[in-house]
């Protein structure tokens, strides 16, 4: 058997606004919008309009009345002028993280050969004891919104369920991925996080997950590459229109509501950009089709250690890390989708219950917590020079999360990422206890049953509390 070892951060929202202005003739370069309209519908006369200005719906979300257009930048204000525009902005992409992946050689847990190794399923089933009262059906779905799904995979392919959809289309993102086909039914997973995501929520073989007989379907937003916000709006929209009871998401980023500013390196020119008002409204809107639809939205609070619910912290946080960009941040961030109405915002925690220290938290945004690993002895010994010892020593065994790969092996991770798929997955096993029902109700079950609730400041790291799979079905 091969195992498989990966340092694997959950998604995080890159602001690509522009690229360089410099050296290029704005009246005819060709950039990216997010327009959205008054009304939830497009315009019968948008795309004559666009056409008149020297541009072309690139993308579009016909049920929130949202489009991604390519038009000349020097044609962006007629853009946001035309009638039936409520608000357009430069289009913002989710991009996957650098990950580092160390390959070595090579529902009952006494026939799981890894189970000895999923100190994190253990935590949240009480060491196997909540299989006993339920492992879910098939009569319950979670829809999993990520790179795909290993459709092969052993501790897989018995829970996947028909249906599974492809949403990258022919060239990937922007043309940079010559390999995507756009076949709607490709839907395998190329990077390894959504096969990861799908293990620990119906993982039932050598590993398994919280909910092992529980139903799964893919809806790939993601290649190798980057994804559009209209891929995952359209992901969404089309998991509840297939009567997904949980929608799980282990992606997140950020809105800026103000100003975005492109500084020229050389010469201190400023360019206005505008802000992400379009696309944080159009994830208003998504929410709420797929909530009125009846599918509980569960998702990744974010991997950057900040207090998601301090709009000056994100900005400043915003402005570090994309500074070097030339990008200039001015007003309010938001993390998207955690901070919006009826998403359930899971924080991520390590070993002894305490939070990670890579988790975002913050009074108000954290709705609860669950284990997603944690890294405090891959860093110090990173800092120590001792890497390769904590590398022999398989110390990443205590700290990182065992689950499924693309390849159809296993490999470590850790993130938000990790720890919202097991939420998604107890979210699953009281649909199937106790029936369907409303994604509100579902939600307010899921912080009644399935918690070991806390109290106080702690609410600001753990919500509601920590995810326990035997309080909820006992």
């Amino acid at each position: 058997m091969k195992k498989f070892l990966a340092v694997v951060f959950s998604f995080v929202l890159m602001l690509s606004l522009v690229t360089s202005l410099q050296g290029v003739d704005a009246s005819k370069k060709m950039d990216y919008y997010s327009v959205l309209f008054n009304s939830e519908s497009i315009p019968s006369d948008f795309n004559k309009k666009l056409k008149d200005i020297g541009g072309e719906i690139a993308y579009s979300v016909p049920e929130i009345g949202f489009v991604q257009v390519k038009v000349p930048d020097s044609a962006f204000s007629k853009l946001k002028g035309m009638k039936g525009v409520s608000s357009a902005n430069p289009a913002i992409s989710w991009t996957l993280p650098k990950s580092e992946r160390i390959q070595e050689s090579a529902v009952n847990t006494e026939d799981a050969a890894l189970w000895d190794l999923q100190w994190d399923i253990q935590r949240i089933t009480n060491n196997g004891k909540s299989y006993k009262l339920g492992t879910g059906s098939h009569d319950v779905v979670v829809g999993i919104i990520d790179t795909g799904i290993d459709r092969d995979h052993p501790d897989l392919v018995g829970n996947l369920q028909p249906g599974s959809k492809n949403f990258v289309p022919p060239g990937g993102f922007r043309g940079t991925e010559p390999t995507e086909t756009g076949d709607s039914n490709a839907f395998d997973d190329v990077h390894g996080h959504g096969s990861h995501v799908a293990g620990s929520i119906a993982g039932n073989g050598a590993m398994l997950g919280v909910a092992p007989d529980t139903g799964i379907r893919a809806y790939r937003v993601f290649g190798t590459s980057s994804a559009e916000s209209a891929w995952i709006y359209n992901a969404m929209i089309a998991a509840a229109n297939d009567g997904v009871d949980v929608i799980s998401m282990s992606l997140g980023g950020f809105d800026v509501i103000g100003e975005v500013f492109m500084v020229d390196p050389e010469t201190g020119e400023k360019t206005q950009l505008g802000n992400d008002v379009a696309d944080f409204k159009a994830y208003k809107r998504v929410m709420n089709y797929v909530t009125q639809k009846g599918s509980l939205v569960v998702a990744a609070a974010g991997n950057d250690a900040i207090n998601a619910t301090n709009k000056r912290e994100v900005t400043d946080f915003l402005n570090a890390n994309y500074g070097g960009d030339g990008l200039y941040f001015v007003g309010a961030g938001f993390e998207v989708p955690g901070t919006l109405p009826g998403v359930v915002t899971v924080s991520a925690t390590g070993p002894e219950d305490v939070l990670a220290n890579y988790s975002n938290y913050g009074p108000g945004f954290i709705d609860i917590a669950a284990v997603g690993g944690d890294m405090r002895l891959y860093i110090q010994y990173q800092v120590e020079g001792k890497f390769e010892e904590y590398i022999d020593k398989r110390l990443y065994e205590t700290e990182f999360n065992l689950s499924a790969s693309e390849e159809g092996g296993h490999y470590w991770s850790l993130g938000t990422s990790m720890a919202t798929p097991k939420v998604s997955a107890v979210a699953a096993l009281l649909v199937d206890k106790y029936g369907k029902m409303s994604p509100s109700k579902l939600e307010d079950l899921l912080y009644k049953k399935a918690v070991d609730p806390v109290n106080g400041e702690e609410k600001s790291f753990f919500g509601n509390g920590h995810l326990d799979a035997f309080d909820a079905l006992n």
